[in-house]
């Protein structure tokens, strides 16, 4: 059976053992330094709504596909439409505040 670790030699680095200076944390650091805490909490509750509305959109149908719940199925996807209403309106406020 062929290594392929065979091939690498003891003083050659990994690729995750590489300089710090390029992966980047520095301009991270900076980047987040300057972001403003109305925008973080933008961002994160924009994207906690799009994940759980996406998920609701997809679970509510195959609720009433596979299980011939139409109520729970309609109110499943119906929440999906309003957490997918709420991020496009965090998005607009965002846009309007900046």
């Amino acid at each position: 059976m062929i290594n392929p670790l065979e091939a690498l030699e003891e003083d050659d680095l990994s690729p995750f053992e590489g300089d710090s200076s390029d992966d980047g944390s520095e301009e991270l650091q900076e980047a987040f330094g300057e972001l403003s805490r109305e925008t973080l909490l933008a961002f994160v509750g924009a994207l906690f709504f799009a994940h759980v509305g996406l998920l609701a959109i997809s679970v509510g149908p195959l609720l009433v596909i596979f299980t011939g719940q139409w109520l729970l199925g309609g109110a499943v996807a119906v929440g999906g439409i309003v957490a997918l209403a709420l991020t496009g309106r965090i998005y607009r406020w965002h846009e309007e505040v900046k």
